[in-house]
């Protein structure tokens, strides 16, 4: 009879351990954040007529001095095609039987501010809450979550960052920040490459850094249909802004 009981909990866990690989058969990671996907949302979401899209004769924007603040209710919100604005992560993992697999979750409870005097980057404040992060295992949401309880993470500028001109349609801006990226109660300084836009009224800013999760003290869970995962991370932002 023990015997019996050993070989059925036997094959009940190689059950689960297939049940799991297989949900990562066939399934594609999201892309990375792309600042043409952005403002191709911010475009295809806004009703016609919504202020903040240009239009044809529209007057466009010349002077983007001022305080910019982050909105989260401009382009919906979607995890899996990565519109709206939100803070999430891309991590590598290896699984049982299916081998390696890019992890990508996002949370929309993102916050914050910028402030642009004439071509410079003066000031800028983004916090994110992660525990609203959403990724495409409802599994794996329910180990990272716990992370990042009362783990607050921010990303403070520490020197101001020059755009130049604004750019013409269809171009972009690409900078180096160099700020503060802090997870609760750990600072590590970090340059996070960004790409800015105008759409209509909007700003449109893209971004990511590479971080060492052990800098951070995050200690990734386990699960069975995990083989490995990465200590190291690419965090990802993608932020609509209007001027207060």
């Amino acid at each position: 009879m023990r015997t019996r009981n050993v070989l059925v909990i036997g094959v009940l866990a190689l059950a689960v351990l297939g049940a799991g690989a297989l949900w990562f058969v066939n399934r594609e990671s999201p892309d990375t954040v792309d600042i043409d996907r952005a403002i191709a949302d911010a475009v295809s979401s806004a009703p016609e007529g919504e202020e903040g899209i240009a239009t044809a004769g529209d007057e466009e924007l010349t002077d983007v001095s001022g305080t910019w603040a982050v909105i989260t209710d401009f382009v919906p919100f979607d995890s899996a095609t990565g519109s709206g604005s939100w803070v999430g992560y891309r991590i590598d993992e290896e699984l049982s039987g299916v081998g390696a697999f890019t992890a990508v979750g996002r949370s929309p409870r993102v916050e914050g501010s910028i402030v642009i005097v004439d071509d410079l980057v003066t000031q800028a404040d983004i916090r994110a809450d992660l525990v609203g992060l959403v990724s495409d295992n409802a599994n794996r949401d329910a180990r990272v979550r716990p992370l990042f309880t009362d783990r607050p993470v921010s990303f403070v500028l520490s020197e101001p960052v020059a755009f130049g001109a604004l750019p013409e349609p269809g171009q972009r801006v690409t900078v180096t920040a160099m700020g503060v990226l802090r997870i609760g109660d750990i600072e590590q300084d970090v340059s996070v490459e960004l790409s800015a836009d105008v759409v209509g009224s909007r700003l449109v800013v893209t971004g990511s850094t590479v971080v060492t999760l052990a800098d951070f003290d995050v200690r990734v869970p386990s699960a069975p249909v995990v083989l490995g995962v990465s200590d190291v991370a690419t965090i990802e932002l993608q932020l609509y802004l209007a001027r207060g």
